[in-house]
């Protein structure tokens, strides 16, 4: 029977566990996710993304023929010209003509009788028409082209990279939406706090008048309760303000409006996996999406380097057009004309021009690969800082609920001391400073380790790194 009860007991209490934690983990997830729906950072950071998308689309569309309506229509005065001598050449031919035929009229009978040979004046060519027009329908397109192909995967590289940066924006972005509930949480238990000392003020100031009227004190103690309370109504005040700011910050970060309320639950204690620092440098180093980007980086510089490369090899072309031309708009088959051909473009000798532009490209390239390797050091930089904050912020919970109990039992003791007229206001006040100082330092050790959690799961880019103990947080 007695561990039918005790065994009845635990899975009551494993039961009020999952149910907190479960309270927690929904409450912090559904504002998550509307900070992940509705940040304006994050909208901005997706437009980047959809642009590269689209100048990702346009590079793949530089593979494919381009059509084109093109005309013209000019008019033109002067320009160089050539006489073509006709006159020159035929009219002494016809002057001979005629000769013989008026020779050969009058000496042989019956002889016909032919007409005269038209005087032919020279002709002058114009090369510039005085008025020409072309109509035509133009289609062009790359056969060969080594840049236009290293374009695309390069594109493709900083397309991957936008998406990257979304990503680790997200990541960010959970995280501040997971610190700023707690410093939100933290800031109302430090109203919570001053609130309740305040009470506790006012009751000494009464406690204060009634010995004074009994003659158990001076009047000069009922001042200093006095002077106790509004010093406990500026720290209110204070405290009231720390927790509007919080609330805004976390307000904006989902968007919302600054003052809308935010639903409080009480955080559960968090024990850490067993976990050693090594293991999670290694998962670090193997998640965090900034190494993925720099290894996008790099790949996008190798792209460039051969981009650079590639401009020695020739480029080839095709295009054909359609269309009518002429001195005024006629659209018969005498006006109409059809063309085809071929281009090709070698760049055959650049005075070292291509050599040097693959250099800087593999000095980029180069920049890059360091760069990664700066990065992976300061991840792992980052995980120590974070590791060894949280196991300090642990065990900062521990000391400072000691420090808060023992300084409780002392303002325990002194208040009954007090209201007895065996202690004086100065003793009563230094008694309610410890413990409010205690009660502080207990407050933010809470929400530090909390926050210390929640930046060790960013430093890490893991979401499953600790397991909630079985004890709600004191």
């Amino acid at each position: 029977m007695g561990w039918n009860i005790k065994r009845t007991g635990i899975i009551v209490a494993i039961l009020t566990w999952q149910i907190s934690v479960f309270s927690q983990n929904s409450v912090i997830d559904r504002y998550v996710d509307q900070a992940l729906e509705s940040n304006i950072a994050l909208k901005q950071k997706e437009y980047s993304y959809t642009k590269s998308l689209e100048a990702l689309k346009e590079a793949k569309r530089m593979f494919f023929p381009i059509v084109s309506l093109q005309a013209r229509y000019s008019r033109a005065e002067g320009g160089r010209t050539v006489v073509v001598p006709f006159g020159e050449i035929m009219n002494p031919a016809y002057d001979n003509l005629e000769a013989i035929n008026h020779s050969l009229s009058q000496s042989v009978p019956g002889y016909p009788a032919f007409p005269a040979y038209p005087q032919i004046d020279d002709y002058t060519i114009n090369f510039v028409r005085p008025k020409e027009q072309e109509t035509k329908i133009q289609l062009v397109m790359p056969v060969f082209n080594d840049a236009i192909i290293k374009n695309r995967e390069i594109k493709e590289g900083m397309a991957k990279v936008e998406k990257i940066n979304v990503d680790i924006y997200k990541r960010e972005l959970v995280k501040e939406v997971k610190a700023a509930w707690f410093n939100y949480l933290r800031a109302g238990k430090m109203v919570e706090l001053y609130r309740n000392s305040l009470g506790v003020t006012q009751e000494n100031l009464r406690n204060s008048e009634s010995l004074y009227h009994h003659d158990k004190v001076t009047m000069d103690e009922v001042y200093a309760a006095r002077a106790k309370i509004k010093e406990m109504e500026k720290e209110l005040s204070s405290a009231q303000k720390d927790e509007a700011m919080a609330r805004a910050w976390f307000n904006f970060l989902l968007n919302r409006d600054l003052k809308a309320e935010i639903q409080a639950v009480e955080p559960i204690a968090i024990s850490y996996l067993t976990l050693d620092l090594d293991s999670l440098v290694v998962q670090a180093v193997r998640n965090r999406e900034e190494l993925v980007q720099l290894d996008q980086y790099i790949n996008i510089q190798q792209n460039k380097v051969k981009q650079e490369a590639g401009s020695a090899l020739p480029e080839v072309g095709l295009w054909a057009s359609y269309g009518y031309q002429g001195e005024k708009y006629s659209f018969t088959k005498d006006d109409d004309f059809a063309q085809i051909g071929i281009s090709l473009s070698w760049d055959l000798f650049t005075s070292g021009q291509r050599k040097a532009k693959v250099r800087q490209a593999r000095i980029d390239r180069d920049l890059m690969e360091q760069k990664k390797l700066e990065a992976v050091s300061r991840i792992r930089m980052e995980v120590m800082d974070a590791w060894y904050s949280l196991n300090t912020a642990r065990k900062g919970i521990d000391q400072a609920e000691a420090e808060a109990m023992n300084y409780r039992k002392a303002y325990n003791l002194v208040s009954k001391k007090y209201q007895r007229g065996m202690a004086s206001h100065l003793q009563l006040s230094n008694a309610l400073n410890n413990l409010l100082n205690a009660e502080n330092k207990l407050i933010l050790a809470r929400y530090d380790n909390q926050i210390r959690q929640v930046e060790l799961e960013r430093v890490v880019a893991g979401d499953e790194l600790c397991l909630l103990s079985n004890s709600i947080a004191r």
